[in-house]
């Protein structure tokens, strides 16, 4: 295991992956002050830099299990994709619109606050209310752990429908970087600090990404470890129970 030691505030923002002689370790370090810079950034590195049957694992969550893009129409929930082996598979589709998860309307506000009950405690059925080829339909889903992971054309989309003003680091840096020759992995530990667009509020958070890399230097698999407790108690969030 080699570990490379970097305190600085922030790594240049050069995309040493376009150099074909870089290390895993430059692509990964690349990728991360990417993700941190913009939407332009970002696309250019995953197109580089992630092999075609590469994956991305955003990090697992209690919910139903769908994807949706919030800046495709303010105050509206459209499924984009369902999650495969998710509790909402078989039971949403996409192009599915929420009207209402547990009596709570769909709108805005209710967005923005997360009022909307697709999280809490696995095993519990929601009922929800959906519009699907312009008729309302009734239906339940019982809430359990996602293991969602999105491919590259998915990150992609996903990324070409963000808002490109959206991208709110202060600031940046990163700390440490192992790497693993035997398996073909680095991981990188990062901190940020960032703003919450919703609340106005800033917040910090460290963040541990493993990347893993074939034999020609490409991502294959992408997935983080954050402080996700953190960040929610910063923003005045607490656990109840």
């Amino acid at each position: 295991m080699k570990i490379i030691r970097t305190f600085i505030c922030i790594i240049s923002l050069s995309f040493i992956a376009s150099n074909s002689f870089a290390s895993n370790a430059d692509t990964a370090i690349s990728w991360i002050n990417a993700a941190y810079t913009g939407k332009d950034e970002m696309m250019a590195s995953v197109k580089e830099n992630m092999a075609e049957d590469g994956l991305n694992y955003p990090g697992r969550f209690v919910g139903f299990g769908f994807n949706w893009n919030p800046d495709f129409d303010e105050g509206r929930m459209v499924v984009q994709r369902v999650i495969a082996d998710s509790p909402a598979e078989g039971i949403l589709k996409s192009g599915d619109e929420f009207i209402s998860v547990e009596g709570v309307e769909v709108n805005q506000k209710n967005i923005d606050e997360e009022k909307l009950p697709f999280s809490g405690l696995p095993g519990k059925r929601v009922n929800a209310v959906i519009l699907r080829n312009g008729v309302e339909k009734n239906i339940a889903v019982t809430r359990g752990i996602v293991n969602s992971f999105n491919t590259k054309s998915q990150v992609l989309e996903n990324l070409s429908g963000a808002d490109p003003e959206n991208w709110t680091t202060i600031e940046h840096r990163i700390n440490e970087v192992a790497t693993n020759d035997e398996d073909n992995t680095v991981y990188v530990w990062h901190w940020h600090k960032s703003k919450n667009t919703t609340f106005d509020l800033e917040f910090e958070q460290n963040v541990v990404t493993r990347f893993a890399f074939n034999d020609e230097g490409k991502v294959i698999a992408r997935g983080d470890l954050s402080e996700e407790r953190l960040v929610q108690s910063q923003l005045g969030f607490s656990l109840t129970r």
